[in-house]
């Protein structure tokens, strides 16, 4: 989300509405909120609708990484802050653009809760 906050002109430059779908209780949803200062809109979806409807999964092994668990180590010994565990953390995420008419431009469920698509990938399918 802080890559996506650092190019948010570039994203309204391109006529781009973001917003961040939660999967989790409302409870965590709010401090997730407090803690990452999101500009963007924010739904929860504690039914898990949206969640099934783009084909996101749950995976214990997934979640958890050799990737993930290096991802953690690094941004310890580099002394930055993580958020920790949130609700159901064996859920993963995904990335989707939704263009004109509800038409899906790009669909990226995570393999693991790092996998995300770069913010120039983002751009270039916002561009075409």
């Amino acid at each position: 989300m802080a890559q996506v906050v650092a190019h948010q002109e570039q994203f309204a430059a391109a006529n781009v509405q973001i917003a961040t779908i939660s999967f989790g209780t409302e409870y965590w949803s709010n401090v997730w909120l407090q803690e990452t200062k999101s500009p963007f809109p924010f739904l929860v979806d504690q039914e898990l609708k949206s969640y099934r409807a783009y084909g996101l999964e749950s995976s214990a092994l997934r979640a958890w990484s050799p990737r993930n668990l290096l991802y953690y180590a690094r941004a310890k010994l580099q002394g930055r802050e993580t958020l920790g565990n949130r609700g159901d953390t064996h859920q993963l995420g995904g990335d989707f653009v939704v263009g004109e008419n509800g038409r899906l431009l790009l669909a990226h469920p995570s393999s693991d809760p790092v996998d995300r698509p770069s913010i120039d990938q983002l751009l270039q399918i916002i561009a075409s």
